[in-house]
């Protein structure tokens, strides 16, 4: 088992204001981009994800929380493919411009706030969902204590995000696909904007392995209602339940 210590050194940390600086950049191309490198496997997983949510939730008018929102992605998808209704649907992330774009395309409110400090009380939310977003927390365990704090005991937590395969051959290989190749077919798809999806690598870098992650979830008092991988372990789909208050 991981303890305290270990598990708060996952996290951008000193790198979390470049990484959001980046993040701002391109958001002009970051939908279209995204979508690209990922070689169209954001779109599956994102749509995967939420129908495992709806079919855990099992029940309508659910309160849900897009932590980390972006340009609103996950929650379009989840307008578009779920009947959730939008007042009872919220949009959180750290960057104003992004939020902007969010509330534009999905017409939902939203607050500007970090993962590692909501400002909600507790047990609020029935569900939470981050869509290639909790990777760029700056302290990964706090931003789990966080959504425990927030979620109703019982709540789900859905992830969609980038992860690090345990093996280190596999590890090597997508870490290079991220320095090199992702670079290279953003440049393609978005043109200069595009080049500085090379701070992904560094997102990736910064993530635990996929079984460190697990330790984590169960650390923070979740537990793994469905969990699958797709590019070779170098993306993930976690289905979380919360099943008790933190630990940390």
């Amino acid at each position: 088992m991981t303890s305290a210590g270990e598990d708060s050194k996952f996290g951008l940390k000193e790198d979390w204001p470049s990484i959001q600086k980046t993040l701002e950049e391109i958001i002009p191309v970051y939908d279209r981009t995204n979508r690209y490198i990922s070689l169209g496997t954001d779109l599956k997983l994102r749509r995967r994800g939420l129908e495992l949510l709806e079919k855990s939730i099992g029940r309508p008018g659910y309160r849900i929380l897009d932590l980390g929102c972006g340009t609103g992605k996950m929650s379009v998808q989840l307008l578009a493919d779920i009947a959730v209704e939008k007042e009872f649907c919220l949009l959180l992330d750290p960057i104003k411009k992004m939020m902007a774009v969010a509330r534009y395309k999905t017409g939902l409110d939203g607050l500007l706030a970090v993962f590692e400090n909501t400002p909600f009380r507790a047990d609020v939310f029935d569900a939470a969902m981050a869509g290639f977003a909790i990777r760029d927390a700056k302290s990964l365990s706090k931003a789990f204590e966080e959504v425990n704090k927030l979620l109703k005991t019982g709540g789900k937590f859905l992830i969609v995000d980038l992860s690090k395969p345990d093996s280190e051959l596999k590890t090597f290989i997508i870490g290079f696909y991220w320095r090199a190749f992702a670079p290279v077919l953003a440049f393609i798809s978005s043109g200069m904007l595009g080049l500085k999806f090379a701070a992904l690598a560094k997102t990736f870098q910064r993530l635990p392995k996929n079984s460190e992650l697990l330790r984590l979830v169960k650390h923070s008092g979740f537990s793994v209602v469905n969990a699958e991988y797709s590019m070779m372990g170098g993306a993930c789909m976690l289905l979380l339940s919360k099943e008790s208050e933190t630990t940390f």
